[in-house]
């Protein structure tokens, strides 16, 4: 009876351990560290990557992503515990991911990142020649909005992607006829109306044709599809996709409202803060 007894403890200690060693390998782990996306495809799908959590080795990970329409997220993709990346392909829709380490029956989420553009409201350029701002440029190193710069101020030639012209040279005064163009920093030297630009490292974009449907993904790069100017943005309302080659991202501008009296233009724009995405959907 005592030996049974015996037995009997241990069987019921060794049930337990085991038990009780299930539930916290189960609970134990943390988040995916250090999540990042680039366009991959050439351009069409998002790479998401991202670094093992600092606590535990998970089962799998799982892919999140909420389109931009949408109000909660879905999973996209079961990934073995081996591999710290996956491609997604949204069918050129934008929106938000998230990464999540699973340990049995919890799941531990990373910080949620986007693909949906960086929207800058409308703001004012001048042509050329007009007094006021010439020059647009994207804050690259910052939080990817839009903002206006003289182009005859030689600091600003880190910040300037594209100026408006008419490659006329009608400094004393308007009106400033059209057609007007968007055209590479790198040219205005040799704008006839560059007059009072000084020399400096203009930074080099590229830009496509007006663009039928701005909801749709835009051109791939490739010199026969984009150029360093483009008329007709004097046609309300015109929409053209940006190359910025330097740091390889995209962007969209929409021009309307032009003024050729006062020598105004209005410009709002979206920029794909994902390097090498071509997704605009917003």
């Amino acid at each position: 009876m005592k030996i049974f007894a015996t037995i009997l403890a241990i069987v019921i200690t060794s049930t337990a351990f085991v038990v009780l060693s299930g539930c916290e390998g189960e609970g134990g782990g943390s988040e995916p560290q250090n999540i990042s996306l680039t366009g991959t495809d050439y351009g069409r799908a998002v790479l998401l990557a991202w670094e093992e959590p600092v606590e535990g080795t998970p089962n799998s990970y799982l892919i999140y992503f909420r389109e931009l329409t949408e109000t909660d997220f879905q999973l996209v993709a079961t990934i073995d515990a081996d591999s710290l990346e996956h491609t997604h392909n949204p069918n050129e829709l934008t929106g938000d991911y998230y990464v999540a380490a699973e340990f049995g029956s919890t799941e531990y989420a990373s910080d949620t990142t986007t693909t949906i553009p960086v929207h800058t409201d409308a703001l004012t350029l001048s042509e050329l020649n007009a007094p006021g701002d010439q020059g647009y440029g994207w804050a690259t190193t910052g939080d990817f909005t839009g903002a206006t710069y003289a182009i005859t101020v030689t600091t600003n030639d880190s910040l300037i992607d594209f100026y408006i012209t008419n490659f006329m040279n009608d400094s004393t005064g308007g009106p400033w006829p059209t057609p007007w163009c968007i055209a590479s920093p790198d040219t205005v030297i040799n704008d006839p109306g560059g007059v009072l630009v000084p020399q400096a490292d203009w930074r080099q974009t590229w830009f496509s044709d007006p663009l039928l449907d701005p909801q749709e993904i835009l051109p791939n790069f490739a010199p026969t599809t984009y150029r360093k100017a483009r008329s007709g943005i004097e046609n309300d309302t015109t929409y053209i996709g940006v190359y910025l080659d330097a740091v390889q991202h995209y962007g969209l501008v929409k021009f309307y409202g032009i003024d050729t009296t006062i020598g105004t233009i209005n410009v709002e724009s979206w920029f794909q803060a994902v390097q090498g995405l071509r997704l605009m959907a917003h």
